[in-house]
């Protein structure tokens, strides 16, 4: 089981599978599951570590957790509750865990995303708005360089796609795969 002490790992499954399951069904990552995943974080790593160990855990899994994921929320590519999950899985975690689970999170996702655009035949649309990503990121004044910063960037000539996927369950399989199989 890759060294997980007891309470984290049956915390984190059942945290990442109600996430999951909800966000297939509803299409989005509650905010309760997500408070839920902070405070039992909290209240494990005191179990396990103590106060003054806990908050360093915590800390720096929770921040580390959600920076991974945030660049992909700012630039549209996911939702702030896939960002909020991340942060709980981290607060169990701690930093360097959470870090291998966000790394196998967005490997799981990035193949999924591949798959299903190769599915639905919509690879040169994905192409294209990766292209249009990375041209908001670097010439965020709407695509001119030294532009007048007035542009919205180029998220109006991203084409649609097979939709959006339910990237909680990207979550739960990254993460599980991070913390009970050595990846």
């Amino acid at each position: 089981m890759n060294g997980v002490p007891f309470p984290v790992g049956p915390c984190v499954l059942a945290l990442v599978v109600i996430a999951a399951i909800y966000d297939i069904h509803a299409r989005r990552i509650p905010n309760w599951l997500v408070v839920i995943g902070l405070g039992a974080g909290l209240v494990v790593q005191c179990a396990l570590h103590g106060a003054k160990r806990r908050d360093a855990v915590v800390g720096g899994g929770l921040l580390v957790g959600g920076a991974v994921l945030l660049p992909g929320y700012l630039l549209r590519m996911m939702g702030a509750g896939d960002v909020k999950l991340m942060a709980a899985v981290g607060c169990f975690c701690g930093a360097s865990g959470a870090f291998e689970a966000a790394l196998t999170v967005c490997m799981v996702g990035g193949v999924w995303a591949l798959v299903e655009m190769l599915r639905h035949r919509q690879m040169r649309a994905g192409l294209h708005n990766m292209a249009a990503v990375l041209i908001d990121v670097s010439m965020p004044s709407g695509g001119a360089p030294g532009g007048t910063g007035q542009g919205t960037g180029n998220t109006r000539t991203r084409r649609p796609t097979t939709g959006t996927l339910p990237y909680g369950v990207a979550i739960a399989i990254g993460t599980m795969l991070s913390l009970f199989v050595h990846v």
